[in-house]
């Protein structure tokens, strides 16, 4: 049999230190290594005694001496896991455990091992720790876990994975049915996401649409990586699924609210604009009427004159009218369309600009046989017509009398309206991309305020339509809308 200094010579290359116990007399004796680690005993008491004062942690002491007198009593196996302060006042974790004999009675001395496990215990503490953080997390984010054998064609989902689509803890998903979670829209996302991390490896994280066991649909963020062997053989894919269906819902109430927002800037941007633009047609008039009246010195053509004035001012209050109108009664944030007469619409702008018309000789020609209603806002046509007619009759060609051709016409049920003069023309290949650009001017025109077309692109749009040009220099001009 091994003597004590062999015993602790081996015991101690395991940083195994240990107690003899006489069974008797219960006395005990510490090893050399074991008063290494916790100092010599420099005190009255028992050794037993000291050890349950000094050096055993207080949670551990009732534990401790039943276990220790039930070994010393009655022979029982003695096993515990417990906390010692060391010779350098720190505690650590020992397993405690008596040396087992082959001799079932008439033993005089028990051995009592303690092993060294704190490192152990701290990396079991730490997985611990970290698996609590980890389950945390996955409950607060509402995101599973998943794997996919995709040798033997199984699925592992953990709880939280279980949790987000509503299907009980001992519920096992077959490997054929594993498409009866994704939306329809989004079943040959997923088989093609899958398809690929398994033969090539590719890692995905997409957004789609995954379905309960109950059949409620929600929005997933899903990310899959390959598991590979150590021979580099794609074995499984592994990922998580995370809930983001509340995130989307806001999302698209943001984007709503967003669309919203734009829609009655875009508006009140054209408002404004028409304000503008109204009402500096009905003061060009009247300046240019109250010019000529200051300079004609006949009285018959200055009573004419006046007249004009007086048609001017009827139409600035029927502008006026309209404009206040749509304000007092929130118009500019929800107009609603209206059949809109193509004629009316024009005679409206024709009066508002009758002195421009007049002083230029002008020549308007309409032809709405083809369509002569539209549903539409009727500022905003009145606010094309009345752009695209004066930038015509302004931007004309030297020499020649201003002749504006407004039609309207069908091509596979959808509507168009065509305005064409035979103006000045644009370089297009020079001013083609800064066409309809705010502050854009072509020509030396001083009137030229650069705007005119950018608002008429703006209503148009924001009526869901297109406009586009075809120009040439010195011929003339066509502005086509589609509605």
């Amino acid at each position: 049999m091994l003597n004590d200094l062999q015993l602790n010579s081996i015991l101690e290359d395991f940083d195994i230190a240990y107690w003899k116990i006489n069974l008797l007399t219960k006395e005990v004796t510490w090893s050399e290594h074991f008063e290494s680690l916790v100092g010599k005993h420099n005190s009255e008491e028992t050794l037993i005694d000291y050890f349950l004062n000094n050096i055993l942690h207080r949670d551990y002491r009732y534990d401790f001496i039943l276990g220790f007198e039930n070994l010393t009593l009655d022979s029982q196996n003695f096993n515990q896991e417990i906390k010692l302060k060391l010779n350098n006042d720190k505690y650590r974790w020992f397993e405690c455990r008596n040396l087992k004999s082959k001799e079932n009675s008439g033993k005089e001395t028990a051995v009592l091992l303690f092993v060294n496990i704190h490192q152990s215990k701290r990396d079991q503490y730490t997985i611990e720790e970290n698996f609590f953080y980890y389950r945390e997390t996955a409950e607060m984010t509402s995101t599973g876990g998943w794997y996919i054998d995709t040798l033997a064609k199984a699925i592992y989902w953990d709880d939280v994975t279980k949790k987000i689509l509503d299907c009980p803890r001992d519920f096992n998903l077959d490997y054929n049915e594993r498409l009866r979670f994704y939306s329809l829209d989004h079943q040959e996302t997923a088989l093609s996401m899958f398809d690929k991390c398994e033969k090539y490896g590719i890692p995905f994280k997409v957004e789609l649409k995954m379905v309960t066991l109950y059949g409620r649909e929600f929005w997933v963020r899903a990310t899959g990586k390959p598991v590979y062997n150590d021979e580099q053989s794609i074995i499984g894919i592994r990922g998580v699924f995370q809930d983001i269906d509340e995130n989307k819902s806001n999302e698209h109430n943001l984007q709503n609210s967003l669309d919203i927002i734009a829609a009655q800037n875009s508006r009140l941007f054209n408002f404004a604009h028409v304000v503008s633009h109204n009402l500096r047609s009905h003061s060009s008039n009247l300046s240019l009427v109250v010019q000529l009246l200051n300079e004609t010195k006949i009285e018959k053509d200055k009573l004419e004159l006046i007249d004009n004035i007086a048609d001017i001012s009827e139409n600035l209050d029927v502008s006026i009218s309209t404009l206040n109108n749509m304000v007092t009664h929130h118009d500019l944030m929800k107009k609603e369309r209206q059949m809109v007469i193509f004629q009316d619409s024009l005679d409206l702008v024709i009066n508002s600009v009758s002195s421009l018309i007049n002083r230029e000789s002008a020549k308007i020609i309409s032809d709405f046989k083809a369509m002569k209603e539209i549903e539409y806002i009727p500022e905003y046509l009145g606010s094309i017509l009345l752009n695209l007619i004066t930038n015509a009759i302004r931007y004309k060609q030297p020499g020649r009398k201003p002749i504006i051709f407004i039609q309207t016409y069908l091509i596979n049920d959808q509507p168009y309206l065509e305005i064409s003069d035979n103006g000045m023309g644009i370089d297009l290949n020079q001013y083609g991309d800064k066409m309809f650009g705010m502050y854009k001017t072509f020509h030396s025109n001083p009137d030229a305020k650069g705007i005119g077309l950018f608002i008429t692109k703006n209503q148009v749009e924001t009526m869901g339509g297109t406009i586009s040009v075809t120009s040439t220099v010195n011929i003339g001009t066509t502005f086509k809308i589609k509605f």
